[in-house]
């Protein structure tokens, strides 16, 4: 059993609100929902070193890892167009 934060009153498992003061439970979400807001530079070189790499991470872990996916989807097109731009010169 857990107890409300607010009133200390004994809640069941499922709920949401109290019924002693009506104030919201605060609920915990499984890891598999967590969010890591961590940048690994790893990723990023990777991401720059194979543009391919950092397109598709993007996209795929944008849910789970959202300031690492972003930051080596833009290392990766910022790459990309340096590398069109040295191969046509």
């Amino acid at each position: 059993m857990k107890y409300c934060q607010y009133c200390g009153k004994e809640l069941l498992n499922e709920a949401i609100f109290c019924p002693g003061c009506g104030c919201a439970v605060q609920t915990t979400y499984p890891q598999e929902y967590a969010v890591d807001n961590t940048v690994s530079a790893g990723l990023v070189v990777l991401s720059v070193l194979i543009p391919l790499f950092g397109i598709v991470y993007w996209p795929v872990k944008s849910k789970t890892r959202p300031k690492c996916a972003q930051a080596c989807g833009i290392a990766a097109i910022i790459a990309w167009v340096f590398y069109i731009f040295i191969g046509m010169s």
